[in-house]
């Protein structure tokens, strides 16, 4: 049976993922704007997108976002309660097709007295016969639009001088490029899209974000947005989120993001250190180059963001694992009981997420240095939700001083010690084994890696893209902004265990970027009471391309510090 939207609309707030991105200041609910998404009907995979904008929208803590599935039924009076409507609902192909005339006159009028519209790739590809709704949604297919398949645009050329793009820098996203657009005439256009058309060659090259002024009312269209993989980008998110304030009358608070923030490359460094309770970070100005997360609501350490080179390579709590936390480590089960995933019902921002088995930060110790290296020391203890602790850990990093390139290292240093007589670090099975999985084997120390990332490329020892017991691997991409950089993870031999080997997921369609060191990949590990399993890594985030030559130098210099 399929789900309705709104049981698939659950599953997504439930999930109340941590908006870091976009997340500007606290806003009062009365500040808020009011949003109504219209959906329900459109000629893409509208089931799939809607959630997702409503998930870029709440969690921007910016938008108070209400969903409709039956436009047709909307008034005057039902659509001023909202400051900006957001078309993902099209009548494409009955292009012909009309609202009553009531409707027609309602939705202009509201539009006409300051309603915002923000419109993106199809969204505003209806009713053709009805000019105003032409002039109101700006673009949509034309007799000469044309598409090639989907491919890596370049989104630039942003206006300056306009609220919605002040400050924005180019991007890169994975799209439908949409070429000759169907554009209202008369509508302003803030930036462009070209792209490398794959079916003959040729450049496509115009203009692909438009706004437009309707009596009082403030409209916006962008042609891209086809899919999951587009909306997913936070290029395009920042671009979406800025428009929704402006067209909904307000000024634009939503922030650039570092990374893509217009800015004079030419600054010397300038680190400072910020601390709270619950992190540790390090700037270069006003960007972050890295942050240790601990004591928060995802319930275990992290490090989120990891930049370098204006490159941000972690991502934090995706919507199809909300467990995966940046860089982090984390045990699947101890005794049988699941420390990696959350349990459904501990997933509200008032609980924080919590699993069947739960890590807890016994002691701390954080040193700062004035090189700006730190080292950090913890104490972990490990236990079921409601039962006595099973596994003790003293954990180090070790974090270097950025060089001049913007590369650095963490070094990572796990003691772990049984408590209990018997204490099994087990994972889920592999093929082969009873019940065995062609996912099983992760465990241990992972990295999650941004969504936005493109072209990967895995380096290894034995040139193998898959899975291997080298004693190093290396993933790298091209980047939103079409950098490249990348992170490389060693091992050092005397601390692997047999059972450890490299467990790596290379997934550009949804995106899904993983690997892990996997500890316990080949079998489990059995501790008897006092025994100790020590592991100790090295983590170099590194901009630019590498080879594997520079790899390899790496890691003879980790062995023979």
């Amino acid at each position: 049976m399929k789900r309705s939207l709104l049981s698939v609309l659950i599953g997504f707030m439930a999930l109340q993922l941590f908006a870091v991105t976009h997340q500007t200041s606290v806003y009062s609910k009365e500040d808020l704007i009011k949003v109504l998404v219209l959906s329900g009907k459109n000629n893409h995979e509208w089931q799939k997108t809607t959630p997702l904008l409503i998930r870029i929208f709440s969690d921007s803590k910016r938008f108070n976002v209400s969903v409709t599935e039956r436009p047709d039924t909307l008034s005057y009076t039902s659509l001023k309660k909202y400051q900006l409507v957001i078309s993902n609902w099209n009548t494409w192909p009955d292009n012909q097709i009309r609202m009553s005339r009531q409707w027609e006159d309602d939705f202009e009028r509201y539009v006409s007295e300051g309603g915002g519209v923000l419109t993106f790739h199809a969204g505003a590809s209806s009713f053709y016969d009805w000019e105003a709704y032409h002039r109101i949604g700006i673009g949509r297919w034309g007799k000469e639009t044309r598409h090639g398949p989907r491919t890596k645009g370049h989104v630039y050329g942003f206006d300056q001088n306009h609220p919605v793009t002040r400050g924005l820098g180019d991007f890169y996203v994975m799209d439908e490029i949409w070429e000759k657009s169907d554009i209202y005439p008369g509508s302003t256009p803030i930036g462009s899209v070209s792209a490398k058309d794959e079916k003959d060659g040729h450049l496509i090259d115009f203009p692909a974000v438009f706004v437009g002024q309707n009596g009082k009312g403030r409209c916006f269209f962008t042609a891209l947005g086809h899919d999951e993989r587009a909306l997913l980008n936070s290029g395009l998110q920042t671009l979406l989120l800025r428009a929704g304030e402006w067209c909904a009358g307000k000024e634009v608070t939503i922030e650039v993001p570092d990374n893509l923030m217009i800015r004079k490359d030419n600054l010397k460094d300038r680190f400072t250190w910020h601390q709270t309770d619950t992190t540790l970070t390090l700037k270069n100005h006003s960007e972050m180059v890295w942050q240790f997360n601990y004591n928060d609501r995802f319930g275990k350490s992290y490090f989120h963001p990891l930049n370098v080179g204006r490159s941000t390579l972690s991502c934090v709590s995706p919507p199809d694992h909300p467990w995966h936390l940046g860089l982090w480590f984390s045990w699947k089960f101890i005794n049988g009981v699941n420390y990696w995933e959350y349990l459904k019902n501990f997933s509200s921002s008032e609980t924080g997420f919590k699993s069947e088995g739960i890590t807890v930060i016994d002691r701390k110790k954080i040193t700062i240095n004035s090189d700006f290296s730190s080292v950090i020391h913890l104490n972990l203890l490990y236990h079921p939700i409601d039962g006595k602790t099973v596994l003790a850990e003293e954990r180090s990093f070790h974090i270097s001083t950025p060089l001049v390139d913007g590369s650095y290292y963490i070094d990572e240093d796990h003691l772990f010690k049984a408590l209990e007589d018997s204490v099994l670090l087990d994972r889920t099975p592999i093929k082969g084994e009873p019940g065995g999985q062609s996912w099983g084997g992760y465990s241990g120390l992972s990295i999650r890696f941004n969504e936005d990332f493109t072209a990967p490329e895995i380096i290894s020892p034995a040139d193998s893209a898959g899975l291997g017991k080298g004693t190093w691997l290396y993933m790298g991409f091209n980047d939103l902004t079409g950098r490249r950089a990348g992170m490389l993870i060693l091992n050092r031999p005397e601390y692997t265990p047999k059972s450890a080997r490299w467990y790596v997921i290379n997934d550009p369609q949804v995106p899904f970027y993983y690997f892990s060191p996997a500890v316990l990949f080949d079998h489990n590990i059995l501790l008897k009471k006092g025994e100790t399993l020590h592991l100790k890594y090295r983590i170099w985030m590194l901009p630019r391309s590498v080879t594997k030559r520079i790899l390899q130098e790496k890691q003879d210099q980790y062995l023979n510090q």
